[in-house]
């Protein structure tokens, strides 16, 4: 009989039709989502490799985070697996390496325990237009002018209790290291190595305010520091206008007050006809405390059309223009490819991408 019904349930994720939401194999105890987010990109690395004969700059295929998952719920209990994969080039993830938890919920909101965002990071990933296209927001926010992308993550051991509901949603977590000083995993969890944050989203007649904070100890470019972010995102007819804000302080970096600085964006997206939009985005991060001309801007815009309930087709674009002793990237974390620079660099990517959710 169990395996009458583990071949029904097979059976129900091959046969069941594509929607838009995820496909339910047992009810609400098994759901299988996925997006699949191909791009062919031709990108600049404005000099990297001009010293290495090996390498060259030109058309890259990327595979910007394609997920697959596994998501249900039975009475109070909880839970989502979900890992990336790689379908550009075959190569393999760890499994769960995505947004994954088990936990309890109710009324009085839901506890979490596992792999997830933090805050600060969904913050942000709320408020971009860009997702995982070469027009996203890591090179600049959360990043560093020689270290790039750091303060976007999805943390590992982490606790986190969150309550949401139409108006607001509340998250806090705290999290620990799964390694020992050594680099070694299996041991007790370094607790010598953590952090904490807490966020807040706030929806009111088309307005959504949001903020977050996190505090870390021992993080494995920064060291020791603290940063928050202040969003808002307004909706109005067949426009949606936001307006990002972060401040980052760390006081204990490798390259001292590397990420000690401001940074702040505008986007704006505009539904010009039915199953079309157009997107822009323009970002900027401050030199950094005490080291002069580490600054950067970059701008991203991008076509989007609806195919279908499923699919979406797009054409976007990033340009990151670096000061004299920064090198921030074009693209930067979640589009798989990452488009590096030199010092004072200029790199840019134009994209031709495919989103395709189940």
């Amino acid at each position: 009989m169990k395996k009458n019904i583990i071949a029904l349930a097979v059976t129900g994720v091959l046969t069941a039709p594509m929607s838009a939401q995820a496909v339910e194999v047992a009810g609400d105890l098994l759901n299988v989502y996925g997006k699949l987010h191909l791009s062919v990109d031709n990108s600049s690395t404005d000099g990297l490799y001009d010293a290495d004969p090996d390498k060259s700059d030109g058309i890259s295929i990327s595979s910007n985070s394609s997920r697959l998952g596994f998501k249900g719920k039975y009475e109070q209990v909880i839970y989502q697996i979900e890992q990336e994969v790689r379908i550009d080039d075959g190569s393999k993830g760890n499994f769960a390496d995505r947004n994954s938890y088990v936990g309890l919920g109710g009324n009085w909101g839901s506890f979490r325990v596992g792999i997830y965002d933090t805050p600060f990071k969904s913050v942000a990933s709320k408020w971009g237009v860009f997702g995982d296209s070469v027009g996203e927001r890591r090179s600049i926010l959360g990043a560093g002018y020689s270290s790039g992308n750091q303060l976007n993550e999805r943390v590992k051991n982490m606790a986190m209790y969150q309550f949401k509901n139409k108006a607001i949603k509340v998250q806090a977590m705290y999290a620990v290291d799964p390694e020992d000083d050594s680099g070694n995993s299996g041991a007790v969890d370094n607790n010598e190595k953590s952090m904490m944050g807490a966020g807040l989203w706030w929806n009111i007649a088309g307005f959504t305010l949001s903020g977050a904070y996190e505090d870390w100890t021992g993080h494995s470019k920064i060291g020791d520091g603290s940063a928050y972010r202040l969003a808002a995102v307004w909706k109005i007819a067949s426009h949606q206008i936001g307006a990002i804000y972060e401040d980052i302080d760390d006081k204990s970096t490798p390259v001292p007050n590397e990420f000690s600085r401001a940074a702040y964006g505008v986007n704006w997206k505009w539904k010009f006809v039915k199953d079309w939009d157009v997107r822009l985005q323009y970002l900027v991060a401050d030199s950094a405390k005490d080291l002069a001309d580490t600054g950067a801007t970059k701008i991203g815009a991008g076509v989007y059309h609806k195919l279908n309930k499923q699919t979406k087709l797009y054409v976007a674009y990033g340009a990151t223009a670096n000061d004299d002793n920064a090198k921030f990237q074009a693209v930067d974390g979640g589009h798989g490819d990452e488009v590096k620079t030199v010092n004072g660099g200029s790199p840019n990517s134009l994209s031709l991408g495919m989103e395709f959710k189940f």
